[in-house]
């Protein structure tokens, strides 16, 4: 006995008559659809406020934690975005400068291929740290 036999056995009547009436349990009429649509019209609206009080929340905190860096009396938190961003740029800069003069030598030699991904950050970081020091220097904040 085929599988679709069984299951239409097992059902105890044809297998698209059950799904009909499945679906047909969950299918609204019109005006259920409408009482409906200003809930759900509320709900996502209320759903938005809540994600964008998150997400102000988040910036906020970022931001005090970046300010307790800055004003630290250490000079490893002051220092330690800018030495990663160095550091990071370096050996992204070595990576390709550096193959060129060692094939001299070693013709074999490899280079490291690195994601796209790596780029694409290191380009965020160098922004963003660049355009915190310009506002800093224009608004005079940083003294």
């Amino acid at each position: 006995m085929p599988l679709f036999d069984k299951l239409a056995t097992i059902l105890g009547s044809n297998l698209g008559d059950t799904v009909a009436k499945v679906v047909g349990v969950f299918k609204l009429s019109p005006e259920q659809a409408a009482e409906h649509a200003a809930e759900l019209a509320k709900i996502q609206a209320d759903l938005t406020a809540k994600t964008v009080d998150a997400a102000t929340a988040e910036m906020n905190a970022s931001a005090e934690v970046i300010k307790a860096e800055a004003q630290s009396q250490s000079w490893l938190p002051r220092n330690v975005r800018p030495l990663l961003l160095l550091l990071w740029g370096l050996a992204i800069t070595l990576n390709s400068i550096v193959p060129i003069f060692v094939r001299v030598w070693m013709p074999e030699f490899q280079v490291v291929a690195l994601d796209p991904w790596v780029y694409k950050l290191t380009a965020i970081g160098f922004t963003g740290y660049v355009t915190a020091r310009t506002w800093e220097k224009v608004t005079n904040s940083d003294q």
